[in-house]
């Protein structure tokens, strides 16, 4: 394992706050723009503020679907999706009016090469890689069927 992969690791480790306080942003955060990832942000706060997507990390219902044997190789090993909850946490429950989505960033440019660098993308691009990799990540069967 690599040293971003490392860190990233200790990084994902560490949870926030599980409540909503006084102070809480609730979403309503800016996103610190990485290089030329306006695209990314875009593509964030669109996805953050799908309700039904962002209740169902913030309720932390992913964390049982994440228990399984078997390791989807078309996933990210489930690094995404955590680093995706700690995203959301940060910006609904944080009391932050800014957020740094560097965490995310460098997950999302390991597993896909793509979005590695600092350079202008396309949003619905990201957010559909971003969706893919959550789908496999929380896929519910233990073994994909085979298929010609």
């Amino acid at each position: 394992m690599d040293k971003c992969s490392a860190n990233a690791d200790k990084e994902l480790q560490a949870d926030l706050d599980d409540d909503f306080t006084a102070n809480s942003k609730k979403g309503l955060v800016g996103l610190s723009n990485l290089g030329n990832t306006c695209y990314m942000n875009s593509s964030i706060q669109c996805l953050s503020n799908t309700y039904e997507l962002t209740q169902f990390f913030l309720q932390k219902k992913y964390k049982h679907m994440m228990d399984r044997k078997n390791v989807n190789p078309l996933g990210t090993e489930g690094r995404l999706v955590k680093a995706w909850a700690k995203l959301i946490s940060e910006m609904w429950k944080g009391e932050g009016q800014v957020v740094r989505p560097d965490l995310f960033k460098r997950i999302l440019g390991q597993y896909n090469i793509t979005f590695e660098g600092y350079g202008q993308h396309d949003s619905q691009e990201c957010i559909n890689t971003v969706l893919d990799f959550m789908s496999e990540d929380l896929y519910k069967n233990d073994k994909k069927p085979y298929v010609e």
